[in-house]
């Protein structure tokens, strides 16, 4: 018989692409203005952008992740150029 069994989910963790793509996705989905945007009646702009993985997964925890640093480096430089105008 086989030296060494290994279970299915051992297999299903090579079977998915590298979570820097995930990462690279999230984040080029607030650069990009494809986002969906709402206006509200009040005038405000609300960015209802969803991540495209399934929920708890490392996949949608990478798109969050790259999704959230690049809002994080987008409110940095509005703090920037507000200080240093």
């Amino acid at each position: 018989m086989g030296r060494n069994k290994r279970n299915i989910r051992y297999y299903e963790k090579y079977s998915i692409p590298p979570l820097k793509l995930q990462f690279e996705s999230g984040y080029e989905a607030f650069t990009t203005q494809e986002q969906w945007i709402r206006v509200l009646k009040t005038g405000e702009v609300v960015i209802t952008t969803s991540n495209p993985y399934p929920l708890y997964t490392m996949q949608a925890k990478e798109w969050q992740r790259g999704y959230d640093i690049a809002y994080f480096e987008k409110q940095g430089e509005l703090i920037f150029k507000s200080r240093f105008k």
